[in-house]
């Protein structure tokens, strides 16, 4: 994300197991440089965001949010699915600076995406607001029009102005403007993965379509055909990243470039350059 302004993004785990004290949540709130946002499956339980139990450890951390004058995000939703017994409950918490608490909306993905836990959404009003970034098209310039501009505009005359320097510039790239077209690439467009096809589309729409239909009627054969088609989008899309390494790797020789490599692995991941 780009934002305005600097902020600690802190995303942790904690286990249900784990012997965790107020003093341990206290050490990790004060090594965290203001303003933050702390997120994580804390496994905790409070009415005060959502669940319908509460917990010692959902009672410190109600407690840390009074001692250290911390916001909650959370608006009640549940962040978690019980695959056995098909109950709701929030073990995830979202806590901020004050200074942030009016800066993010914070809600829930409406799909499990193959997990138990519904994924958490922070929408925020600090994005940067540059423009997206533009490139020349080179490929598809007018090379003939561009020529004949620049005999015709770019002149003797310029090094007669204040700043020839300048109005040479302004003059070129107002004639490439003109015959040269642009791409406009967002920032923060997530790039496309090439194991991502048609197969692994119809996988996850239908795991959807049935997550959809046991959530309003929770039957055992709805519960299991959930399962199945939950395991099976997991099986493709596995499969397709596989696949899709395996043949990356078959393409390679000795005479590959490491730049082509890294390009590869990181369009793979989904990762932008």
């Amino acid at each position: 994300m780009s934002a305005k302004k600097t902020l600690t993004v802190c995303n942790i785990y904690l286990p249900p197991s784990l012997d965790v004290n107020f003093s341990d949540l206290e050490h990790l709130i004060q090594q965290l440089p203001a303003p933050f946002v702390l997120v994580g499956d804390l496994n905790a339980h409070s009415p005060l965001w959502g669940d319908v139990r509460q917990d010692s450890r959902g009672q410190m951390i109600e407690e840390l949010l009074n001692d250290y004058n911390l916001c909650l995000l959370n608006t009640g939703e549940p962040t978690y699915r019980h695959h056995s017994h098909h109950s709701f409950s929030v073990p995830d918490v979202s806590i901020c600076d004050p200074s942030l608490a009016l800066e993010f909306d914070w809600l829930t993905h409406k799909d499990l995406c193959g997990s138990d836990h519904f994924p958490i959404i922070l929408k925020t009003s600090l994005r940067d607001d540059e423009p997206a970034a533009e490139h020349w098209k080179f490929d598809r310039a007018d090379w003939m029009s561009f020529r004949t501009l620049c005999m015709s505009r770019l002149s003797d005359e310029l090094a007669l102005s204040e700043d020839p320097v300048a109005q040479f510039t302004n003059t070129l790239i107002e004639i490439a403007n003109q015959t040269i077209p642009k791409s406009h690439t967002s920032k923060n467009k997530l790039p496309k993965v090439p194991w991502f096809n048609d197969a692994c589309k119809q996988a996850i729409k239908e795991r959807k379509k049935a997550q959809r239909k046991l959530f309003r009627n929770p039957t055992a054969e709805n519960v299991l055909a959930f399962k199945q088609l939950k395991a099976k989008a997991r099986h493709i899309i596995k499969t397709q990243k596989k696949t899709s390494w395996q043949s990356f790797c078959s393409s390679l020789t000795s005479k590959t470039k490491p730049k082509t490599v890294w390009k590869a692995i990181r369009k793979i991941k989904g990762k932008k350059s």
